[in-house]
């Protein structure tokens, strides 16, 4: 009769990323680390250390240590990227602000720069390949510019849900002018008006009003720009069901491009503190838009930016059924209502910076309680 091998103990400090045993390696209460001629990973070795295992067993011998492509995890990705381009981001508010300036100064818009600024985003969102990055990045950015920050996220989040359209570049680099210059015409409203902390009055909510037709003219007529992106200018604050201005009009007569930019220069405005009140959180504002959805909006357009953003949108906090507080780092298409978080601050308040990323739709016992405003961190 052969004689049966041997089980050999071997320590998990021992244990490197890259290992291949010819036999399957047990954990406690012989839970399998690896099947045979599978690599440990440093995951594996992470999970073990975590678990207070102190040895591994197998009977069978060590193969080799191979190199393994160690999955880079998602939390790392999106705030490495967001990172890299906080500096890109900076210099395409410079850009932005420059070329409102000019048009203030010089009545000149000079084209090719605005179309300059939207291909490098198109670039930069085609090269990064991660929607979450990008709506992480506008929500961490200190936004010291009010109108040219607001345009450029506006155009930012416009692109991102032109390409969850399917938009062609072609397409994208129109939609992308048009939200980019539709506050053109806002250069030449008093600031006295714009800053005002109190109710305006019908007079002045009319002279703001006029920044609509101002853009328009500025684009089309001054500056012979395509009358698609002028249509952007003038249509972007008329409404689904026909309440908007300047002209009242209604559904599909209100260009398509137009019907994206009501939306996202919605949700960015919402989201943003301004002399009069407070910024709304995320959710809020979302929860906003979509109790005026059926009414305000295109309903089809408003399904896929809900689903780019999810209900609780990324850079958001929620609070976690466990009493931690977690930030949203990624939506969740399928699950709207469960998207991946990173655990910030644990049950007992105590902030963490390595704490755990957690996948909801895969987490039956965890779930969201509520949203948590940014001022409750502090």
């Amino acid at each position: 009769m052969p004689e049966m091998p041997q089980m050999k103990k071997i320590p998990v400090e021992e244990l490197k990323p890259g290992m291949v045993f010819t036999r399957t390696v047990f954990g406690d209460n012989y839970e399998i680390v690896a099947e045979p001629n599978t690599p440990i990973t440093s995951k594996d070795i992470e999970n073990l250390k975590k678990k207070g295992v102190k040895f591994v067993e197998t009977t069978g011998e060590l193969k080799g240590i191979v190199k393994i492509q160690e999955e880079v995890p998602l939390v790392d990705k999106v705030e490495s990227s967001a990172r890299e381009l906080v500096t890109f981001y900076k210099s395409l508010v410079d850009s932005v602000e420059s070329i409102y300036t000019n048009y203030k100064v010089n009545k000149e818009i000079l084209p090719e720069k605005v179309v300059n600024v939207v291909e490098k985003i198109i670039t930069k969102i085609s090269e990064v390949g991660d929607k979450n990055v990008f709506l992480n990045l506008i929500n961490i950015v200190d936004k010291t510019k009010y109108l040219s920050t607001h345009v450029l996220n506006a155009t930012i989040l416009g692109l991102l849900l032109g390409k969850e359209m399917s938009y062609p570049e072609s397409k994208l680099k129109l939609l992308g002018t048009g939200i980019l210059l539709m506050d053109i015409g806002m250069v030449f409203i008093p600031m006295s008006i714009l800053e005002r902390e109190t109710k305006l009055t019908d007079e002045e909510y009319n002279k703001i009003k006029t920044h609509t037709v101002l853009g328009y003219k500025a684009v089309v007529q001054e500056n012979n720009m395509s009358p698609e992106v002028g249509r952007v200018c003038l249509e972007h604050h008329e409404r689904w069901d026909g309440t908007g201005y300047p002209r009242g009009l209604q559904k599909h007569q209100i260009s398509e491009y137009a019907r994206i930019a009501s939306i996202v220069d919605t949700y960015e405005a919402m989201t943003r503190k301004r002399v009069y009140r407070d910024r709304m959180m995320s959710f809020e504002a979302m929860r906003a838009i979509l109790a005026e959805g059926s009414t305000k909006f295109d309903p089809d357009i408003l399904k896929v930016f809900l689903r780019m953003m999810s209900v609780y949108p990324v850079g958001s906090y929620v609070m976690l059924n466990t009493r931690a507080i977690a930030k949203v780092i990624s939506s969740d298409p399928i699950s709207p209502f469960r998207p991946v978080v990173k655990v910030v601050y644990d049950e007992f308040g105590t902030k963490i910076d390595d704490g755990e990323t957690i996948k909801l739709s895969e987490e039956s016992k965890i779930f969201i309680v509520r949203p948590v405003k940014e001022e409750e961190l502090k």
